[in-house]
């Protein structure tokens, strides 16, 4: 279903989530791969999600990083199209080997960077004017009214959610934003 707008949906820890967002038409699924953190995801339950899923790039979400070191191995487990971090894990870089997405907050977006991200990822309700391409974090219909009139806004960002049990999810309100955003 093509949709109207680029969407990148996060967080997403089970296949019922990354095959929906998948279906629905979602640009970018995102993951996160720093272990201990919240909503980690193993390299292998990841690998087995991406194989079952086609379309969309995934973004490695790595909040919580602590040592660029360990930025090699993420990559190499989890073959990611792009990272994702905020300015505390940037600060680790002199470089990035991929795209990147920069989630931020409204003090802390850049007017320029020696590193360039592909898209600034802000809140929809505090966003603020920047050169780079904004996805702008929804969670409801309403969000998304808003959002798609701020004239900073590329895309929207989503986050997927624990299933109810394995298998078992209601995306009603998930459902409610991508229909909107339907381009048919």
């Amino acid at each position: 279903m093509p949709l109207k707008t680029l969407v990148k949906a996060g967080n997403i820890t089970n296949l019922s989530d990354a095959r929906y967002f998948a279906g629905m038409g979602v640009d970018l699924l995102g993951f996160s791969v720093v272990e201990g953190t919240p909503h980690y995801m193993e390299p292998k339950l990841y690998q087995e999600i991406r194989g079952w899923v086609t379309g969309p790039s995934m973004v490695a979400e790595i909040y919580g990083l602590r040592r660029k070191e360990d930025l090699e191995r993420i990559l190499e487990d989890y073959k990611p199209d792009y990272v994702e971090l905020s300015p505390a894990e940037l600060k680790l870089f002199e470089t990035l080997p991929l795209s990147f997405i920069l989630r931020v907050d409204p003090g802390d977006v850049p007017t320029q960077a020696s590193l360039q991200p592909s898209y600034l990822l802000q809140r929809h309700d505090t966003a603020v004017a920047s050169p780079y391409p904004s996805l702008l974090s929804i969670e409801t219909k309403e969000d998304l009214e808003r959002a798609l009139h701020d004239p900073i806004m590329k895309g929207i960002a989503l986050n997927g959610s624990a299933e109810i049990r394995p298998g078992l999810k209601d995306f009603d309100a998930l459902a409610a934003i991508l229909e909107e955003l339907d381009a048919d």
